[in-house]
């Protein structure tokens, strides 16, 4: 990037373009009809923050921000790397023998949810053809005897994928970790990011206990779609990371799918942004940072008495269910329909069902909303105020924030976080809004957002992007704080004992595998607490 007179540019290879001004006093350089665009805060700060947002991925259809460093190179031009998300598809493919003798099959995908798009019900082989009978129809492969390969396609996908044969060594994401096993502890890297490292029995952690917990998880096989598919184990108590396993060809450096916990960064962002002084807390009516929206289909009283506390608790009293698909608000619905790119004027426009702050019904684009009333508060683009106010102090490494169509970060939940950086938002709530010494937000922001509000099911109350548990372990019980994600992404924290879990697993739209075995992590690890 350079500035000659009062002009900025930017190259990527051999393309270049020019600067056009943001409304948020950045600079946008957009490259071809779709090859990315990078989005910059002003160059009169002595380190601009950048992001570049990459074309829709072919793997999700979804477009990802990613931050980019900008140094200096020379005096009015500036350097840095792109790191996009990357746009790869892994799928294992498993067929065996049922007692009864006839074949089985399942699909299992570590990175996405691309392994329970059709349960597979039977397989058949003909000669070198294979067919597949899932619950939507039939799929028919083809196996090639020469090369032991298998051309299979598959619905989502217009290319027709090939299977190569595999074994325990070059299979590290079906596998979850090669032998030998250790079984002994193991105290986590050192890296620049942030976290104090210490040995877990320096903070009154058996170790030995916490070395038969990763061998018993290492030695997990995948023998069906439903086998559990833990992915990392991390572990900080007293402030001091402890912990940080992982399997499966997942390690540290990994990003994942957060799913749902990510909209716990909707309840970070707005305690940020109030505590830097932008006019918005739990009490705003939500309605009053949209003021672009000056007219809204169904018009109802009602909705200018939600507040931004009721978006958060996912209280708004707006048809916004995602067990519904009927549901105006419903993800689903609103994600694969193409009439209305604007997500926040989609959910504002449906008609009210209910008082605002009666009921919690469980919708993401609800909680999406906040991230729209963050941006009527500060006037800034959100991906680049998440760099500056909560990604840079936390030290957050390399992420990708997914984006709606209108270009602003998805608080519905979806961003690709490294553990040791997601469990940092736990930190921060678990130490009063500080992170190494450094306040973010108010103490007592976090003692709202940690406060029951309405409840989601048995055992499950549900504060401000917070479920809100009671952990039984030790003859006690112990108040857990936890963001929550399909397919067993767990953040939670436990102040009683100064202790933060963070546990990212691939067992999409299988809670009857995923909650099982978060509560026997969780419950192991307080477990081995020995002081």
């Amino acid at each position: 990037m350079r500035r000659s007179a009062d002009v900025l540019h930017a190259k990527i290879g051999n393309e270049e373009t020019l600067a056009t001004p943001s409304q948020d006093g950045g600079f946008v350089f957009r490259f071809g009809d779709d090859g990315g665009e990078l989005r910059t805060t002003s160059f009169r700060a002595n380190r601009p923050e950048a992001m570049w947002i990459q074309p829709a991925t072919i793997t999700t259809g979804v477009r990802y921000a990613t931050p980019v460093q900008l140094l200096r190179n020379g005096s009015n031009a500036w350097r840095g790397t792109i790191s996009p998300k990357d746009d790869r598809l892994e799928i294992y493919l498993v067929i065996g023998r049922a007692p009864s003798g006839s074949l089985n099959a399942f699909f299992r995908d570590p990175l996405a949810n691309v392994g329970v798009f059709d349960r597979v019900r039977s397989v058949v082989r003909r000669g070198n053809s294979i067919d597949f009978t899932t619950r939507s129809g039939r799929l028919r492969g083809t196996l090639h005897a020469n090369s032991g390969t298998l051309s299979l396609s598959l619905p989502q996908f217009a290319a027709t994928l090939t299977f190569t044969r595999r074994n325990l060594q070059n299979a590290q994401g079906f596998y979850a970790r090669r032998a030998p096993i250790t079984t002994s502890y193991r105290k986590p890297a050192v890296e620049n990011d942030g976290w104090d490292v210490a040995r877990a029995s320096a903070v009154g952690l058996d170790e030995d206990a916490l070395a038969t917990l990763v061998a018993r998880l290492s030695s997990s096989k995948s023998t069906a779609l439903s086998s559990p598919y833990l992915q990392s184990v991390t572990v900080a108590r007293h402030g001091k990371l402890v912990l940080d396993e992982y399997f499966y060809g997942f390690d540290q450096s990994t990003l994942h799918d957060t799913r749902s916990a990510g909209k716990t960064y909707a309840d970070l962002l707005t305690g940020v942004a109030q505590f830097r002084g932008a006019p918005i807390d739990d009490r705003t009516p939500l309605l009053s940072l949209f003021p672009q929206y000056t007219s809204l289909a169904n018009d109802d009283p009602r909705k200018r008495m939600i507040t931004v506390g009721n978006a958060l608790s996912m209280s708004t009293g707006l048809d916004c269910d995602d067990n519904d698909d009927s549901s105006t608000g419903n993800e689903d619905a609103m994600q694969s329909q193409t009439v209305q790119n604007d997500w926040y004027k989609l959910v504002l426009d449906a008609k009210m069902v209910r008082n605002p702050g009666t009921k919690a019904v469980y919708c993401s684009a609800s909680i999406n909303l906040v991230g729209g009333a963050i941006v009527g508060a500060t006037h800034q683009w959100l991906p680049l105020f998440f760099q500056q106010t909560v990604a840079a102090p936390l030290q957050m490494q390399r992420y990708a924030l997914n984006l709606t169509p209108t270009g602003e970060m998805y608080l519905g939940g979806g961003a690709y976080v490294r553990p040791r950086d997601f469990m940092k938002l736990g930190q921060v709530f678990l130490d009063g809004g500080t992170w190494q010494g450094r306040r973010l937000m108010s103490a007592d922001w976090v003692a709202r957002s940690w406060r029951p509000i309405l409840s989601l099911g048995a055992n499950d109350d549900y504060g401000y992007a917070w479920h809100i548990l009671r952990r039984a372990a030790r003859g006690r019980l112990y108040d857990a704080y936890e963001a929550q994600g399909n397919g067993g992404q767990i953040l939670e924290v436990l102040p009683q004992l100064d202790l933060t879990i963070m546990i990212t697993a691939g067992n999409y739209q299988n809670y009857e595998t995923w909650g099982p075995m978060r509560d026997d992590i969780v419950k192991s690890i307080i477990e081995a607490i020995s002081r």
